[in-house]
């Protein structure tokens, strides 16, 4: 039950961080993944009616579900599944590759996965390991709860992330050393927190 769980947080984290750029480029930022994967003209046509069309089927398979997230979460893997293998059809392997690694990562949602990254970097101790964790999980829960106030306003969320940002910086302040501290701050801008990556 906690893996299922763990699923479905992960799923409605993926929407929540994501749902601010469903208006100006879908729930997915398939701009970036295109430019880190060379598409030729030809590719790009395909990737581009491909992703729009299973974009809207993932959309369609969560309001079918009627709030039961296990059941969109389910519906949204084989739509997900379909999509791959329509777009692995036409791409090189290494192409392939990169597009599978980035979509996964959108997936799952790219802050929570760039902060993962940042977590590797500043070398925490065991028990500072513990409250990074915990401090992100307060976050993206408060984020998440606040989905319906801020779906499809990106101005909203954007506020709602700074002000909610402010409590889990306090936490990692309090947790590391300045150097760690310092060392965030610099890697929070380099991946681009609480930025609309393009």
């Amino acid at each position: 039950m906690k893996i299922i769980s763990k699923i479905v947080i992960i799923a409605i984290l993926t929407i929540v961080v994501s749902c601010n750029k469903e208006e100006s480029k879908g729930r997915f930022n398939y701009p970036m993944i295109k430019s880190k994967i060379a598409l030729t003209k030809e590719q790009t046509t395909k990737f581009d009616k491909i992703t729009t069309k299973y974009t809207e089927k993932a959309k369609q398979a969560w309001i079918d579900a009627n709030g039961n997230k296990e059941a969109a979460l389910a519906a949204q893997k084989i739509v997900f599944a379909e999509q791959d293998a329509k777009i692995k059809a036409f791409l090189e392997d290494k192409q392939y590759e990169i597009y599978f690694t980035e979509v996964n990562i959108e997936r799952g949602g790219r802050e929570k996965y760039n902060m993962s990254l940042i977590k590797k970097e500043l070398d925490l101790d065991s028990l500072q390991s513990v409250k990074y964790d915990a401090a992100n999980e307060t976050f993206f829960t408060v984020l998440r709860d606040n989905h319906d106030n801020y779906h499809g306003k990106l101005d909203v969320y954007m506020q709602y992330h700074k002000e909610i940002d402010v409590s889990r910086r306090a936490a990692f302040e309090k947790m590391m050393t300045e150097e760690q501290f310092n060392k965030y701050l610099k890697l929070i801008e380099e991946y681009k927190v609480g930025k609309i990556e393009e």
